[in-house]
């Protein structure tokens, strides 16, 4: 049984007219940094339907489950970056009836409350209470659309070697990619509770900086029992009318093991954005 951890161009017209110079690297990071900024503001206090559908193979074995569930934005009180918070309201397996969770709608109050509690310390607890409805033979806690994200806040951002790579065009609008390499240690993620670099990719709309496409990659070693795992998270952003701006759509996970026969796999889709009041609230214990 495989065991895995991983814890939470431009180009010149026909009339010979030279196209605008490429911006650097660190501009177009400074420009959708600002428009990171700005989403972490606006988000604070909204909530999503998410509908989540996971999949785990193992040899002929198959196994799917489909998750309803609240995804929140929530901020620290130290003034931490938001983090993304999954309340699970049901789930169903292939062939066998719905399950309501007991008590969901108060779930996330219950949990944070409590006292004081150190923002990092609440905020796992809340990763971790959602990670137990994940299938397949994998622990993760990270699953959540926005985290590649954050790697453009300044919280994140200097952790981080970014590369710009060319421009393409995306939903008719032009975009720049960014390619990312994690550089410092601790890193964000344990993977087989050792540091693992996170690389990938960030593509940001030319005209303003908005985020439209992440790809997130992270390659697990094997240690002591535990399988080498590839992962691939990709999240795709589109415009939401109600808000008025872009969010995140849908997000596609890969999860494969390297060198054997197990497979994990999801996809994510968000709907019904709106604004979500409570009065819990993460309070640092400094």
């Amino acid at each position: 049984m495989v065991r895995a951890a991983l814890a939470v161009v431009a180009v010149s017209s026909a009339l010979g007219i030279s196209a605008p110079a490429a911006p650097t690297a660190r501009k177009v990071v400074e420009r959708s940094g600002h428009w990171v900024e700005q989403f972490e503001h606006d988000f604070i206090s909204v909530v999503a339907d998410e509908q989540y559908d996971q999949f785990a193979s193992s040899g002929t074995d198959t196994s799917h489950r489909q998750i309803r569930s609240e995804l929140l934005f929530l901020r620290p009180e130290t003034g931490e970056s938001w983090v993304a918070v999954r309340n699970v309201l049901s789930y169903v397996d292939d062939g066998e009836r719905p399950i309501d969770v007991p008590n969901s709608r108060d779930r996330l109050e219950r949990v944070l409350a409590g006292g004081r509690l150190d923002g990092r310390t609440a905020l796992r607890r809340l990763a971790d209470e959602s990670a137990r409805f994940n299938i397949g033979d994998l622990a993760r806690n990270f699953n959540t659309p926005t985290l590649a994200l954050q790697f453009l806040d300044d919280a994140h951002r200097d952790r981080f070697k970014f590369r710009l790579e060319g421009s393409e065009v995306i939903s008719s609008d032009e975009v720049w990619r960014l390619a990312y390499q994690e550089r410092e240690h601790p890193t964000i993620i344990q993977a087989n509770f050792r540091d693992t670099e996170l690389v990938g990719h960030i593509w940001t709309r030319a005209s303003d900086g908005a985020v439209v496409r992440t790809r997130l990659e992270l390659t697990a070693k094997p240690r002591a029992g535990y399988s080498g795992l590839l992962t691939i998270v990709t999240v795709e952003y589109t415009r939401d009318e109600k808000l008025a701006r872009l969010v995140p759509a849908s997000m596609q996970e890969e999860y494969v093991e390297r060198g054997g026969e197990h497979h994990v796999s999801g996809t994510a889709l968000y709907s019904n954005y709106r604004v979500f009041e409570t009065s819990a609230r993460i309070i640092s214990s400094q």
